[in-house]
């Protein structure tokens, strides 16, 4: 069993607890974390909390390039929302793309002024 198992138990500690470590500097565990509540077979029920989930789990993938696990996650929220809250899998699809197009446009405009590509200067590979 994960040593995230206490946070999986209802999906709001697991938002909790991501939004903890994102405050004290720690993504990757964060996104673990989000990742696992999302994947978890425990709780098939949609609610609010999971929209707040994947919300959260998208702006660290993009965030931190990681376009496979985003795809993972939008498989697994489809799993859990379509039949209960289609709309909630389209807003969520939505926020994605204005993001996604959002980076796309402040890389866009720092590559015509010369500086760094803020995607690839974060330290971190795409996928």
């Amino acid at each position: 069993m994960s040593h995230n198992a206490s946070f999986l138990s209802k999906p709001e500690n697991a938002l909790r607890r991501a939004q903890e470590l994102i405050a004290i500097h720690q993504p990757y565990p964060a996104l673990g974390l989000l990742h696992e509540c999302l994947s978890s077979r425990r709780h098939k029920t949609w609610s609010t909390t999971y929209e707040k989930i994947i919300l959260t789990y998208l702006d660290l993938c993009l965030e931190f390039n990681r376009s496979r696990e985003a795809k993972d996650g939008l498989h697994q929220y489809r799993n859990l929302s379509q039949s209960q809250a289609p709309g909630s899998l389209e807003a969520v699809i939505r926020h994605l793309i204005e993001k996604a197009e959002a980076k796309c446009r402040a890389a866009k405009e720092a590559a015509e002024k010369g500086e760094v590509d803020p995607v690839s200067s974060n330290g971190e590979g795409g996928d």
